[in-house]
């Protein structure tokens, strides 16, 4: 016959069981967090390119007045104002490539960015439109690419560190 005590120990044990399954959850969550990164900051880029495109096509407006009439999230908006402040101080070389910020791209996708942003404002809008035409098709790859990992292994981690968890509670019962 269970008593009071063990009654106790068991609630004890379950309550800590859960406690875990959340954090480990919350673990898996976190570690996926620069596939939800990358995603979103080649979504942010991929609307930033097909703007400027039509910016350059049609409006021609002074790139920082083009860059604050729209809203962008994130690391891309960093991106964006350091990008804007380095126009303003007349440097724009090492936005991206030296920075710890964006350590959830990879070496080829900074270069990529680094690029672009190096030939944003450069010449006439013709040979803008142009570059920006010609980049669009990489920033799309990258921007598949990011949404299929995210896709991949975002839900992943968040299931093996909800697994864990369960095995943890199960080994505690």
């Amino acid at each position: 016959m269970p008593t009071e005590r063990s009654d106790r120990k068991m609630l004890i044990k379950f309550l800590f069981g859960v406690a875990t399954v959340a954090f480990t959850s919350f673990c898996g969550y976190l570690l996926a967090r620069k596939y939800r990164q990358k995603r979103e900051f080649f979504t942010q880029f991929k609307e930033f390119n097909d703007r400027f495109i039509s910016e350059v096509s049609y409006y021609r407006r002074p790139i920082g007045e083009f860059i604050a009439n729209y809203v962008y999230r994130g690391e891309f908006n960093r991106l964006l104002e350091e990008y804007f402040t380095g126009i303003s101080e007349g440097k724009t070389l090492g936005l991206i490539l030296e920075s710890a910020e964006y350590s959830f791209l990879k070496q080829e996708e900074k270069r990529v960015v680094e690029d672009y942003f190096l030939m944003l404002g450069k010449g006439d809008s013709s040979s803008q439109k142009g570059y920006c035409l010609a980049a669009k098709d990489g920033i799309v790859k990258l921007q598949t690419e990011a949404e299929l990992t995210c896709k991949r292994y975002a839900d992943l981690y968040v299931k093996l560190g909800f697994l864990c968890g369960l095995l943890i509670l199960i080994l505690i019962l």
